[in-house]
């Protein structure tokens, strides 16, 4: 199966750094989507998760199903809460927060012909003694992008082709 993930450069999107991804699948839109909304997938698919489980294991996924993830992020590890806040047919949106960052990520689907592509976009909100050093960040978020385009490329060419 053919995958192609492209990441564009971390920049700032309203004054928050913002990390794009796209790519492509030969899979169903609806495999790709259940797969990339239950956000326990993430230890497979973002290179920078460590771990990622339900918060409430007996909940079906759908919005306000909630993960605790265990991330690492220059070196360090962080955990936040993350909520599927959209579900929608052809968009996800699933929300983390901490007291030192809210990371939004926005997953719009689509599907033409025997491709489905996957629009992948990350801000990152910075709390605190964090927001100071925002701009700092953004190599560090460039890199993040750079190893989640390895990750994901892998995981989503596992998924069964149409």
């Amino acid at each position: 199966m053919d995958v192609t993930v492209a990441v564009a450069p971390a920049g700032y999107a309203g004054g928050m750094p913002t990390v794009t991804r796209t790519a492509t699948s030969h899979a169903p839109l609806e495999t790709v989507r259940d797969y990339l909304r239950d956000f326990s997938n993430a230890t497979e698919w973002d290179a920078g998760t460590i771990t990622c489980e339900p918060v409430d294991p007996s909940t079906a996924v759908g919005i306000g199903k909630q993960w605790t993830n265990v991330s690492e992020f220059r070196g360090r590890e962080t955990t936040l809460t993350y909520t599927l806040e959209a579900d929608e047919p052809e968009r996800l949106r699933i929300v983390g927060r901490n007291k030192t960052v809210t990371s939004e990520d926005e997953l719009d689907l689509s599907f033409l012909g025997d491709v489905t592509t996957v629009r992948y976009t990350a801000t990152f909100t910075f709390h605190g003694a964090a927001k100071l050093a925002t701009f700092l960040l953004v190599p560090a978020l460039q890199k993040l992008g750079d190893d989640a385009q390895r990750t994901l490329q892998a995981a989503l060419s596992k998924l069964p082709a149409s």
